[in-house]
């Protein structure tokens, strides 16, 4: 008989485990620490220098908690996958993959040491190296084994800023060796990303008095514990309150206030309250979802990108789900439009739900994701069906209350002084003022011909309604009949269409997928970090667009469509490879 699972020929597989990122990894552990009982959770990092380019980067990860340890049937099992000893759908565990799958993503060798009633330690370790030559073929037994000596003591190594802290009498520390898979790798830039993505996904342990903190070993300098990062800005002491502290609006005795507040319509008071049937051992019971709504106070929320509250919210654009106290998920859930207008910026949204309803939120092994996507009401066939979609539950409160936030907020920014007039950006205006003594005919200008402008009025409000802007006024619609290309951005999916074109329709329109691997992986970052690369690279898209606006042969079209579908799919191949050089 031959085994389920050549185990030797399984490591590349066992190594590309679907985590999205270093933090996502990271996140695993820490939830298996809180699950432990652990009050004080250090991310330590090991630096070395590269040699070619003079500068540190980490080489080594490690996680060490105080929670209860592990006894030696439970450390035995740690690293083999499918094992588990939380099978409850209480707790945040519950599928036996965390450890293992979330070591291996970032390195070939994982080592778990963990210690109960001040003994000494046991060790076990996986090796991804010894398995492919043969050498590892099982976990091996449990073994005493001390502490490496640079992670003996720790509490006495970090800075004061950490505060006290005591692992002698049980913990259990999980080390990275060989960290092949960081990126960024250098401490700085890596302590950022954990602090914001790791602050939001813990924020509710953190603000009942869990640290997590960060450290490199042998230099206090990095040392630092994560403060809660709430999309909702509702959390005491939450990033934007903490720091930097110039963005706190002031009680009058020095005490930081939220800068967002709780929404209020005629329906709902912060949050309501929504009842999910969910099947268990054939019986139909019913569980909560607690959906929660805030928006900026009013001196927030025009403050653009210039300033570093704007582009904290900025970062937040998008809904939070929750499991079990834990952020499982975020992103919009096609509960409402695109999001590259200014006012997404100034709401939040957070879903909550018990663990008890996993399988009607679609919630993946790794808990990396849960499964909310459009469905249309016509979809529902089954009159039988006693399980209505979640999405189709939740749509019908959460898409009609971020519609109502949008409008107040829009309503508000027309009545400020702040209100931009802009209506078209310099990278439209400079093309228009190229292409107006173009005599070349091209495909837009020829449909625009067989268009009433009445229809084209009703088409351009479409477009900028699938950007994101749900009532488009007759003063936005106007400059944009006059661009030669119009850019627009909405989330088309995560598929290799990064960047649409259409040119039948009286204008020629970009409109880049805020879904696809082009816009996470390096549109955002441009936009993010850079104004005048930002431009620059919207001017080539654009030169691309222009280029098949100009191509009205049919045969010539046809090419260029063909091109732009290889293209995008080379981009997606090129821009997930996890290959280094």
């Amino acid at each position: 008989m031959a085994n389920i699972i050549n185990i030797q020929n399984y490591t590349d597989a066992l190594r590309n485990t679907g985590y999205k990122n270093t933090e996502s990894a990271i996140a695993e552990i820490i939830d298996n620490s809180l699950e432990a009982n652990a009050k004080n959770v250090i991310v330590l990092c090991k630096l070395e220098i590269e040699s070619n380019l003079n500068r540190k980067f980490i080489s080594e990860i490690a996680i060490l908690d105080d929670g209860i340890g592990m006894n030696l049937d439970t450390l035995s099992k740690c690293l083999s996958i499918g094992e588990s000893t939380r099978r409850s759908r209480k707790g945040m565990g519950r599928f036996g993959v965390g450890l293992p799958q979330a070591s291996l993503h970032v390195c070939p060798r994982v080592e778990v040491y963990s210690w109960q009633k001040a003994k000494a330690p046991n060790f076990v370790f996986m090796d991804i190296d010894q398995i492919s030559s043969g050498k590892q073929k099982e976990i091996f037994a449990v073994e005493g084994k001390n502490l490496p000596k640079e992670y003996q003591n720790i509490e006495k190594k970090i800075s004061y800023n950490m505060g006290d802290m005591n692992f002698s009498n049980s913990g259990t520390l999980v080390i990275w060796r060989n960290c092949d898979r960081l990126n960024p790798k250098t401490p700085t830039a890596l302590f950022d990303r954990f602090e914001f993505s790791l602050g939001r996904k813990f924020r509710y342990y953190i603000q009942d008095g869990c640290n997590i903190g960060l450290s490199v070993l042998n230099d206090s300098y990095y040392d630092r514990l994560i403060p809660p990062n709430d999309p909702l800005y509702l959390m005491e002491n939450n990033q934007i309150l903490g720091n930097p502290k110039t963005f706190m609006i002031s009680k009058g005795d020095g005490i930081a206030e939220p800068i967002f507040e709780p929404w209020e319509s005629d329906e709902i008071l912060g949050s309501v309250e929504v009842p999910i049937k969910y099947i268990y051992r054939k019986n139909l019971k019913e569980s909560i979802v607690t959906i929660r709504f805030s928006i900026a106070k009013f001196g927030y929320q025009n403050l653009g990108g210039e300033y570093e509250v704007g582009k904290h919210c900025k970062k937040n654009v998008g809904i939070s789900v929750v499991r079990a106290n834990r952020e499982i998920d975020f992103g919009k859930f096609d509960f409402y439009d695109d999001v590259n207008e200014p006012q997404h910026r100034w709401w939040g949204c957070e879903i909550k739900f018990d663990p008890v309803l996993d399988e009607r939120f679609g919630v993946a092994n790794n808990k990396q994701q849960v499964e909310l996507f459009k469905i249309e009401q016509e979809a529902n066939l089954d009159e039988s069906d006693e399980l209505e979609p979640v999405w189709i539950t939740l749509n019908e409160i959460i898409h009609k209350e971020i519609r109502k936030i949008y409008n107040t907020l829009r309503s508000k920014k027309k009545g400020s002084r702040t209100e931009k007039r802009i209506k078209i950006s310099t990278e439209e205006a400079t093309v228009n003022k190229i292409e107006e003594k173009n005599p070349v005919d091209t495909d837009s200008k020829t449909s625009r011909k067989k268009m009433s402008d009445d229809d084209w009025m009703d088409y351009i409000g479409d477009k900028l309604k699938e950007s994101g802007n749900p009532t488009p006024s007759k003063e936005e619609i106007l400059p944009k009949k006059k661009n030669a290309i119009n850019i627009l951005f909405k989330d088309m999916g995560d598929t290799s269409q990064f960047i649409e074109i259409t040119t039948d329709k009286g204008n020629c329109w970009l409109t880049i997928n805020t879904g696809s691997v082009f816009y996470r992986e390096l549109y955002s970052q441009i936009q993010e970090k850079d104004e005048e690369l930002k431009r620059a690279f919207n001017l080539f898209l654009m030169a691309y667009a222009r280029a098949e606006d100009e191509s009205v042969n049919d045969k010539l079209k046809d090419s260029f469509h063909k091109v732009r579908e290889l293209w995008g799919k080379k981009v997606e191949e090129y821009l997930k490879s996890d290959y280094k050089a």
